[in-house]
């Protein structure tokens, strides 16, 4: 499997659910086990064994005005830690949207404030808690930036990435700036929360602390997130890429309806072989999106039902339809509630170090 030899060759370790806060451990990224590996073992004991103090940051690229279920996960994973860290960052990437993905600052802009941080918010995280900025507006990512690019050799970024142009090293390097712009305010621990594809930047990340002689940066661990499939492609992760086979957030019902019934399913190829073999839910692209959003009761029991051949795979497309139908109505309430509260600006929304330090008060 894919994920497996990122594992083996990265060196990427499996998390344990024994390392997290008691407290935590009956959460369910935890117990459906969609917290799926980490970078930084050691680091991720000290700071929830021992005690030791740390941020969580995430990123929102800007560069369409859609947003998939997939990104449900990494909000998930924020919350997890937003009520035990110090700090809670989001940041949005409108520099690297516009040196990789050809959209415009004031596009970025438009759809962050209009889409994403109100979708961000009504997913869960705490607004009162959690910190937002645009890399445009931040000009202490510079301080950052500019050491990155001394310290970090072209033939390291080359190893990292393959081949590169000068955009995609630019935005790289943005990245390694987000990742430690709350340790210029306050000298903390990093969690990043990501998908395994963002692998590469976190290793580039701990390489350069390692490096840096101006800095004395503190140590970041990478936490790995489990991904939603493609609906028609299991081996493939959802993508905005690829509209027709991705949920989105506030699509309508005929259309969630019709993607749905075109899902890759797990069951039998027959009648017969389902009822005898009962689903494969590792294929299953209903049972991933099920165990993400399904707070019910029902979930283990209608689970159990479709694996043992009991349930069939229209019923089972039937129940995943009517749950997001209730999750979406859900979320549009959340939505609209905080898409007016950012156009009002009641949010914390920064620009920089002493905006941060105001937050923290310090």
């Amino acid at each position: 499997m894919e994920k497996e030899r990122l594992f083996k060759e990265f060196g990427i370790e499996p998390l344990d659910e024994k390392i997290f806060p008691i407290q935590k451990r009956n959460e369910l990224l935890l117990k459906r086990k969609l917290f799926i590996g980490c970078r930084g073992k050691d680091l991720l004991k000290r700071i929830f064994q021992d005690g030791e103090k740390f941020y969580v940051l995430t990123g929102i690229m800007p560069s369409y005005e859609k947003i998939h279920l997939g990104t449900f996960l990494i909000i998930e994973a924020m919350k997890f830690f937003q009520d035990i860290s110090e700090i809670n960052v989001v940041l949005v990437a409108d520099v690297e949207s516009f040196l990789t993905r050809d959209v415009t600052y004031e596009e970025a802009r438009k759809y962050a404030l209009e889409q994403h941080i109100p979708a961000y918010l009504a997913l869960g995280l705490n607004v009162d808690r959690t910190i937002f900025y645009f890399q445009s507006e931040n000009k202490d990512l510079i301080k950052i930036a500019s050491d990155v690019a001394r310290e970090i050799s072209l033939s390291t970024f080359r190893g990292v990435y393959g081949d590169l142009s000068v955009e995609r090293i630019l935005a790289s390097i943005y990245q390694i700036a987000d990742i430690l712009f709350p340790q210029l305010v306050k000298p903390l621990h990093g969690i990043i929360p990501v998908g395994l594809d963002q692998d590469p930047h976190l290793r580039l990340t701990r390489d350069y602390i390692r490096k840096t002689k101006t800095f004395n940066f503190k140590e970041v661990a990478g936490i790995y997130v489990d991904a939603l499939p493609d609906l028609v492609d299991p081996k493939e992760k959802m993508s905005k890429s690829r509209p027709t086979s991705a949920i989105f957030l506030l699509e309508d019902e005929k259309s969630i309806g019709r993607k749905i019934k075109k899902a890759f399913s797990g069951g039998g190829a027959t009648l017969e072989e389902h009822r005898k073999k009962g689903a494969n839910l590792e294929v299953d692209v209903c049972y991933k999106i099920l165990r993400v959003i399904d707070r019910s009761k029902e979930f283990e029991k209608v689970v159990e039902e479709y694996k043992s051949g009991r349930m069939l795979s229209g019923e089972f497309k039937q129940y995943t339809f009517q749950t997001l139908l209730n999750f979406m109505k859900d979320f549009k309430e959340k939505f609209l509630y905080f898409q007016d509260l950012v156009k009002r600006r009641e949010i914390n929304l920064i620009k920089g170090s002493d905006d941060l330090k105001v937050f923290l008060k310090i």
